[in-house]
């Protein structure tokens, strides 16, 4: 056989044989290994991918709705700096909504995380062992698509309020195309233009001295461009934490860059940073999120 035809076929071969290994990899990460009974579950997730740094495990709470088996998609949902994930629980009407409209919901202990996705030498604060954006990415989703969660390709959803509300804008960012939209209430996207900020300090160290740490890969706001996922954004003017204008901004920054994408923004008159506002917004997320094609 002349040498060039045995290596065309070499290639064909070898091509085919890594092709059909993606293939069997993809077909098995959408077979969940691990199942959940219907109602809540708590499950821990590792806190580190190192066995010599791993920390406490993660405390996640999973409701699954009791009534069917045919589920309208995936919710994580992200809490506010420091609140318990029981917050969401306790203080909204989320769970049953998302048990009358069959959504299955994921709520991660996510602490004091800025969903950071570097630790520094100047890093003060660290909520585990690896920073929030990379458990999320690297140990978190993993882990749950063992559950048969938040599989690439299904509709998965972000839900996130205050902190959390930044925690939908990078975990979109790093892991992009895995959800199908999300809702951000009273969040802050430009840490840059709050710069004596006490939290994003004590993770990044001090913006005069750091300024790429502040303006770079965690900063929403300086990557509008990358942006695909549609949007709902909530901020209430009467927000006396988190500046109304962060969420304005942002929601400008995106209309401007991407027309065409869904995106909506409420911004209530009366509104504060608080459950009494965040709780109200529900109704008109879960119907957003029902809206994407």
């Amino acid at each position: 056989m002349p040498r060039a035809r045995r290596l065309l076929i070499l290639t064909v071969f070898i091509v085919y044989a890594v092709n059909g290994c993606k293939a069997a990899d993809v077909e098995s990460a959408q077979k969940p290994s691990i199942t959940l009974a219907p109602g809540m579950s708590e499950i821990n997730v590792p806190a580190s991918l190192s066995e010599s740094h791993s920390g406490q495990p993660i405390a996640v709470d999973i409701y699954i709705p009791e009534t069917t088996t045919t589920f309208r998609g995936d919710i994580l949902v992200l809490p506010g700096w420091n609140f318990s994930r029981k917050e969401w629980q306790n203080k909204s009407h989320l769970v049953k909504l998302a048990s009358e409209k069959n959504f299955r919901l994921i709520f991660p202990e996510m602490k004091t995380t800025l969903y950071e996705s570097s630790y520094y030498p100047e890093t003060r604060m660290k909520w585990a062992p690896t920073p929030g954006g990379q458990w999320v990415k690297e140990i978190f989703i993993p882990q749950l698509q063992r559950y048969g969660l938040l599989i690439r390709g299904n509709r998965n959803f972000l839900l996130g309020l205050s902190t959390g509300a930044r925690g939908v804008a990078l975990v979109t960012l790093q892991n992009p195309g895995l959800f199908t939209a999300g809702a951000a209430l009273s969040g802050d996207y430009d840490q840059s233009v709050m710069s004596r900020d006490r939290l994003m300090t004590k993770v990044y160290g001090a913006y005069d001295a750091f300024p790429e740490r502040w303006t770079g890969k965690d900063n929403p706001q300086k990557r509008i461009s990358e942006w695909t996922m549609p949007i709902y954004l909530g901020h209430g003017h009467k927000d006396a934490v988190v500046p109304f204008s962060q969420t304005k901004t942002f929601y400008e920054a995106l209309k401007t860059a991407h027309p065409a994408l869904m995106i909506r923004f409420n911004e209530p008159a009366q509104a504060g940073h608080d459950f009494t506002y965040w709780a109200s917004e529900l109704p008109a997320v879960i119907d957003f999120f029902l809206s994407v094609p």
